[in-house]
């Protein structure tokens, strides 16, 4: 690959934030693996490189962040959402460090893990057309045998099943993360005055506290609010896709929030075992025996 130089602050704190992280190792070695997983020989030629650079930062484009998180996973023992989630709040790939950019990011790492080899692919992108309804985008869960045989797809919504006939191939699509994944549906008060974005199905996505960079929140955590508001109603937050998205990550920019949240690495199980985010969500009231998932 080409070598990427960072700023040097940026690169200091993207290696501690990635020391933090279970299996990633120490300071030191985390260091050195970014060195070289940034396409220097060592640390002492990335230092080199970051001491000649411009005073203009340079962001770095998709493709080289995909090529770089994955490097850094081969690496360690990392994860790829932690992974990236290290390197968003350090602003390592440029100052101006974005949610929408975050999420391209995370869905093009997603597409290694489910290729669109063929039209029978696990989490190909797709499109219903459904007579008298606006075609809607998906990703490809099971395709029925004829054009005739119930086939289903995950959208922004949920699991949704058709006929084969309504289903199309997107040949030039790409994979996408359902909104339901990242969005703010709404924002709770805890009782310290911390807020909570969470999503449609009432997961927590992050927590907001004053004078604090916005982290990642459980998904599974019960949260005691004082205070409950919504950025959308049911119907609202079913406006075209494209109107949605704009407004969710208008949200998350107002909040501050830079990367996406761990709730976005429970899509490939929801996409392999064909279940939706409230099969795994673990409600108060459910059964200790539910199904969850850990990331």
């Amino acid at each position: 690959m080409n070598s990427f130089v960072s700023d040097q602050q940026a690169f200091k704190r993207a290696a501690q934030n990635l020391s933090k992280l279970p299996g990633t190792g120490s300071l030191n070695a985390c260091q050195t693996i970014l060195a070289k997983a940034t396409g220097h020989r060592d640390l002492h030629h990335a230092q080199a490189l970051q001491a000649r650079r411009a005073n203009a930062p340079i962001a770095a484009p998709t493709a080289t962040q995909v090529e770089i998180i994955t490097s850094l996973e081969k690496a360690t023992e990392g994860k790829v959402g932690p992974i990236l989630n290290a390197l968003q709040r350090a602003r390592f790939f440029g100052p101006k460090a974005d949610p929408e950019e975050a999420l391209n990011v995370r869905a093009d790492l997603f597409s290694k893990e489910f290729p669109a080899t063929n039209r029978q692919a696990l989490g190909s992108p797709c499109r219903i057309k459904e007579e008298g309804r606006p075609a809607r985008r998906a990703l490809l869960i099971s395709r029925g045998g004829d054009r005739n045989s119930l086939s289903e797809a995950m959208t922004d919504h949920g699991i949704a099943t058709c006929v084969g006939f309504e289903l199309a191939q997107h040949r030039k699509g790409n994979f996408f993360i359902p909104m339901r994944f990242w969005m703010p549906y709404g924002v709770w008060t805890e009782k310290d005055g911390s807020k909570v974005l969470f999503s449609r199905d009432y997961c927590p996505l992050w927590k907001i506290k004053e004078d604090c960079a916005p982290t990642q929140d459980d998904p599974n955590r019960a949260v005691h609010f004082t205070d409950q508001q919504w950025f959308f109603d049911e119907m609202t937050f079913r406006q075209p896709a494209d109107v949605a998205r704009n407004r969710g990550l208008e949200i998350l920019r107002e909040y501050r929030v830079v990367s996406v949240p761990t709730l976005v690495e429970w899509l490939p199980e929801c996409l392999k075992q064909k279940k939706w985010i409230s099969d795994f969500k673990k409600w108060p009231w459910a059964s200790s025996t539910q199904e969850t998932l850990v990331v």
